[in-house]
């Protein structure tokens, strides 16, 4: 029996939708810029599991955990300003990905962000920040070159 062809990922996403979940993305952005924690935490979804994890930090897998760190974070008034750019978004089925680098006043991080639909708003589920590569990446050639990558 002959399968259907998977449709690729990007054909559902809608105009609209691909507009929200970069509005949504860069809420989250001026979220952190204007150190607004009540912003912040109305980001996070609420009906579904989240993750967090912060350049160099391990891994928070719930919500309170992860709203106390952003509340240490915006509460310090050394906290850098933060902006997003070169958003490439990922959606399907109510779930969305964007991934995007993080302009900071001293540099760079490269950030995968995820959303959930929660009613009509697009929710954050998951943001990982890690230092952005300092060239750019390349297809590796050979098998013992594969063990740079991960």
């Amino acid at each position: 029996m002959a399968r259907g062809r998977i449709p690729p990922i990007e054909a559902s996403i809608e105009e609209d939708d691909h507009e929200a979940i970069v509005a949504a993305n860069r809420a989250f952005y001026a979220a952190f810029s204007r150190r607004d924690y009540e912003a912040m935490a109305a980001m996070w979804a609420t009906t579904v599991p989240v993750a967090c994890v912060h350049p160099g930090q391990p891994a928070m897998l719930d919500r309170e955990t992860i709203l106390r760190s952003w509340h240490a974070i915006l509460r310090n008034p050394n906290a850098p300003k933060a902006e997003a750019s070169d958003e490439f978004v990922i959606a399907r089925n109510g779930l969305a990905i964007v991934i995007c680098r993080e302009i900071l006043p001293g540099g760079q991080l490269i950030a995968t962000n995820g959303f959930v639909r929660e009613g009509e708003v697009w929710k954050m589920v998951h943001h990982h920040a890690a230092p952005a590569p300092l060239a750019p990446a390349t297809q590796p050639t050979e098998w013992h070159d594969r063990r740079k990558l991960h």
